[in-house]
C-alpha cells in the first residue's frame, strides 16, 4: 500500500488557502489529502493553532504531513499547534519552508507519483530557485 502524503495549508486569510487546495485538487483529482487552515475559527483574518492541531488530526492516518505556511503568525502558529499534539503524531509532520502555493502544488502532484517525502520535498525546493 502506498504511504500517504497529507497537505496542510496555512494562511491568515480562507479564500488564499480554499483556492491553493482548489488548485491543488484539480491537478491531483482529489487522491492527495490536504486541508485549507486559512483564516481564524471564527472567519476572521489571522491564523488560528486550534485550526491547524484540527488538520494534524484529521490527517493523522497519513505517513507524513507537510504543512505549509504564508508569513508571520502562520508559521508561529503552526510550530504551536506542533507542540499541542501527541510526540508521535508530531514526528509525521513537516513545516515546510517553500512558497505556499508553488510548494503546496509541487507537493500534491508529486505525492501522486511518489511516496518518497525525501524526494518530494526535494522537488518542493525547487520551487524556491524558479521563477514560474
Amino acid at each position: 500500500m502506498k504511504n500517504m502524503i497529507g497537505l496542510i495549508l496555512v494562511s491568515h486569510s480562507e479564500k488564499i488557502t480554499d483556492g491553493i487546495k482548489d488548485l491543488v485538487v484539480e491537478m491531483t483529482k482529489d487522491e492527495v489529502p490536504i486541508i485549507s487552515c486559512g483564516g481564524t475559527t471564527d472567519g476572521r483574518l489571522g491564523t488560528s493553532a486550534d485550526k491547524i492541531v484540527d488538520a494534524i488530526n484529521e490527517l493523522s492516518g497519513c505517513n507524513r504531513i507537510l504543512i505549509f505556511t504564508d508569513i508571520g503568525s502562520s508559521i508561529m502558529s503552526s510550530e504551536i499547534a506542533l507542540d499541542l499534539v501527541d510526540e508521535d503524531l508530531k514526528e509525521k509532520c513537516i513545516l515546510v519552508d517553500a512558497p505556499i502555493v508553488e510548494g503546496a502544488f509541487v507537493a500534491g502532484v508529486q505525492s501522486m507519483v511518489s511516496d518518497d517525502v525525501d524526494a518530494v520535498l526535494g522537488e518542493v525546493q525547487l520551487t524556491k530557485l524558479s521563477k514560474f
